[in-house]
């Protein structure tokens, strides 16, 4: 069985638990897990939402984790789930996090003035004439 199904199964019977999956030297998240695990540890989040770190970060991982009262399952090392759980809580606030950051980024590619510009002649042209008239002046 491919890492990629056990980590599927184990996903649909811990749906609020982070999974991580050991692939060589590395540990990986995925999906929804990446977001905690990028905001908590500042780990980058790839295109394809997965997260990866060294095997040698794992102590400080598991500490923060445990910290945050998130569940986890470390997969080749399972630990405990615990009963107490802030995983949906603390996915919600990164997810808002990161979709923020990105759309800052999205917007920092355009010149704000100049689309507003093209809004407010599709709503109004006389308006936006009187308001530029007013300002050049």
């Amino acid at each position: 069985m491919r890492l990629v199904d056990i980590r599927n199964e184990l996903k649909e019977e811990y749906k609020d638990v982070v999974i991580f999956m050991r692939y060589g030297n590395f540990y990986r998240v995925f999906d929804d897990d990446c977001y905690i695990i990028g905001g908590l540890l500042g780990y980058k989040i790839y295109d394809d939402n997965k997260v990866g770190f060294a095997i040698s970060e794992f102590e400080k991982v598991k500490e923060i984790l445990d910290y945050n009262n998130i569940s986890y399952i470390f997969y080749n090392k399972c630990e405990s789930i615990k009963e107490l759980n802030s995983y949906d809580l603390i996915l919600n606030y990164y997810k808002n996090y990161f979709y923020k950051k990105d759309l800052m980024n999205v917007l920092f590619d355009y010149d704000i003035v100049v689309e507003l510009e093209k809004i407010l002649n599709l709503i109004n042209r006389d308006k936006l004439n009187k308001l530029r008239e007013k300002y050049e002046r």
